[in-house]
């Protein structure tokens, strides 16, 4: 057995322990999958137990998905025995209800948390041991630096987390695990999945950072955890401070005053947003940096009565001098439908938008477009006249709508076409949707159904225009 490897690697999680607070005597309990990971962290901390450096009661946790035929009964079998032979008490559960609806990645993370948590508890465990490592991290901080995150998301992978959430193998290598479990003997199980270049995360780990490592920036990995690391204290200090400012701002109905907002830095503003939207909505899934952005800027700037929407309902308004985390207020839209002339013009003055019609040639749609099958441009559209000319008409929108766009199969909901398309709550119940033979055709400035296309077989064209009378 090589000691030394063994000890620099007990003594790692020694010092992380240390570092996050966890007193000798504290009962932990790992988070046991059988990967080679988790097996090296209960080895730590078992040994540990045994050299007298930690003497507090060890436990361990596994929780069968019941996702991968066959290997999740391996993996509960082989962590079944580590356990006897090492005599460390284990709470075993087997998930239910996984293989249908919604996300599937975040409805296992909210069952083995939930499971973690109980098992926790049953022990009467302080602690919640995981066992993510230093390569973990720094292929968080690429998929995080990709997606765009801030400061905060740079933080990445923390050492310890609410819960009693602890990692002490953070600062490890998954090289340094692989040989710290060859010094050992130590027998462990593989996720196929982990192999599967479906999921981005495992794209990054064999492919992009070896890539980078090998042609680019050798030593990639220790300096991305160097950068999760000096996000995570800037992201602390940046917290801290604008918890302070919050605070000063908050009176006693969470209203936060907005006076000298322009003043605050941009950094220390969007710290306190944050604060403010975790503390008003429990927590910021969902909230996005545009958002915070946008409220930032309202707060600084205004005016009076300026609201930004938040999920579920929510929405940030703006009164004078104090901004709230209210309901959002929604007004009915006065319903409205005209028959639309054709050849002719048609006033839709509720959507703020004039409908021109006219029958155009199909040399004078190639001149306009390029293309005789073309079927859109931002204000006008092009349809078979013979497809489309009667019971042509103009109306709002309707919850429940859905267009077939072009150049996509089967239908979808207008609402997803307005949520993409980041068209306001306020615009949508105005904007006007062209029917003819009671489905939707097009939505000007937005999309164009499937109905009604222009081909070499058709005799004769309309086009149809949209001219803002005022901003739709």
């Amino acid at each position: 057995m090589d000691t030394r490897l063994t000890t620099a690697v007990e003594n790692a999680v020694v010092s992380s322990l240390e570092r996050t607070g966890v007193a000798p005597a504290a009962p932990v309990m790992v988070a046991l999958s059988g990967g080679p990971d988790s097996v090296a962290l209960l080895y730590a901390m078992w040994r540990l137990r045994g050299a007298a450096v930690r003497s507090g009661p060890l436990f361990a946790a596994h929780l069968n998905h019941r996702m991968r035929p066959g290997e999740a009964d391996r993996d509960e079998a082989f962590v079944r025995g580590l356990c006897d032979r090492l005599g460390i008490e284990l709470a075993v559960e087997r998930a239910r209800g996984l293989d249908s609806g919604g996300n599937l990645e975040e409805r296992a993370r909210g069952v083995r948390s939930d499971f973690l948590t109980r098992a926790a508890e049953g022990f009467g465990a302080n602690y919640i041991a995981l066992a993510h490592n230093r390569d973990d991290q720094a292929e968080t901080v690429l998929m995080r630096l990709m997606r765009g995150s801030g400061v905060a998301g740079l933080a990445a992978i923390a050492p310890a987390g609410p819960g009693g959430i602890i990692r002490p193998l953070l600062d490890v290598s998954r090289g340094r695990i692989m040989k710290y479990l060859d010094a050992l003997g130590a027998a462990y199980v593989t996720d196929s999945t982990n192999s599967d270049r479906r999921f981005l995360r495992n794209r990054i780990r064999h492919e992009l950072i070896p890539y980078l490592e090998h042609d680019y920036a050798q030593g990639i990995g220790r300096r991305l955890t160097a950068i999760a690391s000096e996000a995570r204290a800037l992201d602390q200090f940046l917290r801290t401070t604008a918890e302070a400012e919050l605070y000063r701002r908050l009176d006693r109905s969470g209203r936060l005053a907005t006076a000298g907002f322009d003043a605050l830095p941009q950094a220390l503003a969007s710290a306190l947003i944050r604060q403010w939207l975790r503390i008003a909505l429990g927590d910021l899934r969902r909230v996005n940096r545009y958002q915070i952005e946008q409220i930032v800027k309202v707060c600084a700037e205004g005016p009076a009565g300026s609201s930004i929407a938040l999920p579920g309902g929510r929405q940030v308004r703006l009164d004078y001098g104090f901004a709230t985390v209210a309901a959002a207020v929604i007004h009915d839209a006065p319903a409205y439908a005209h028959p639309l002339a054709v050849p002719g013009a048609t006033a839709a003055l509720s959507a703020g938008v004039r409908f021109i019609a006219r029958y155009v040639s199909k040399n004078v749609l190639s001149r306009a477009c390029g293309d005789g099958k073309a079927a859109l441009s931002r204000n006008r559209a092009w349809f078979d006249a013979d497809a489309i000319h009667r019971g042509l008409s103009v109306r709002n929108f309707n919850e429940g709508d859905r267009i077939a766009p072009l150049g996509m199969t089967g239908t979808r909901k207008v609402q997803d076409v307005f949520v993409d398309r980041k068209t306001s709550r306020a615009r949508r119940a105005m904007w006007p949707m062209v029917v003819a033979d009671g489905q939707i055709v097009w939505i000007p400035g937005l999309v164009r159904s499937r109905f009604g296309l222009v081909d070499a077989a058709s005799r004769e064209v309309l086009e149809l225009e949209a001219q803002p009378i005022r901003s739709v």
